[in-house]
């Protein structure tokens, strides 16, 4: 089964280098959204089965984006909506997240140095991209998987941390709670980076769900 390697906000693709190499026999492909380098957006062939990955930002991307059929779908440290409605909570809250947009047009460089000390590890090398790191954090206030997530929860499995500071425990039980019983798994590595703390788990877990058997 081919896979497709979705990154999250102010990261690349060089996230999941430590999960590739463990992936030995599945052909990978990239989305790149460009916040450090030339956005890309790889030709997946339609007709073959696909498992898509996402991390944080690249899971609701994937669930509200019409460009890839996906077979099954994967989320480490992800959500199906970043901020917090009448009817979905725990979150984050939208206030947080406007400040840090104001703060982003004033400082980028400051607002990814405190983020990335949030998620628990460096960010990517590379000169950076502040209009498309705008557009990121514009894409958390706006995108709602949720549809997506109810109709297609058969498919879709869930990798959340125990101790993640960008989407804690509860805002993931809470947002994976339509899936099937057990498709919600907690890692106790540290941080909000799964793919770069606890890549053998990460890589088994996807080696696991792109050899079962299409019903």
């Amino acid at each position: 089964m081919n896979i497709l390697l979705v990154h999250g906000w102010s990261y690349d693709r060089h996230l999941w280098d430590g999960v590739a190499v463990r992936l030995d026999g599945h052909r990978l492909f990239h989305v790149d959204f460009g916040y450090t380098g030339e956005p890309k957006f790889p030709d997946i062939p339609a007709d073959e089965p696909l498992l898509a990955v996402g991390h944080s930002l690249g899971v609701v991307w994937l669930l509200t984006q019409e460009r890839y059929t996906w077979t099954r779908l994967l989320s480490i440290n992800g959500f199906p909506r970043f901020t917090e409605a009448d009817d979905y909570a725990p979150a984050i809250a939208p206030r947080a997240l406007a400040r840090m947009q104001t703060q982003l047009a004033k400082d980028p460089l400051r607002v990814l140095a405190d983020f990335h000390a949030r998620c628990g590890g460096l960010g990517p090398a590379g000169a950076i991209n502040p209009s498309r790191l705008a557009e990121g954090l514009q894409a958390l206030a706006d995108l709602d998987g949720r549809a997506a997530l109810a109709a297609r929860s058969n498919d879709i499995w869930a990798l959340a941390g125990a101790s993640d500071a960008i989407v804690p425990q509860a805002m993931s039980a809470a947002a994976f709670a339509p899936l099937p019983p057990g498709r919600l798994e907690i890692a106790n590595a540290p941080g909000h980076l799964l793919p770069l703390t606890d890549p053998q788990r990460c890589a088994a877990l996807m080696a696991r769900l792109a050899t079962i058997e299409s019903s």
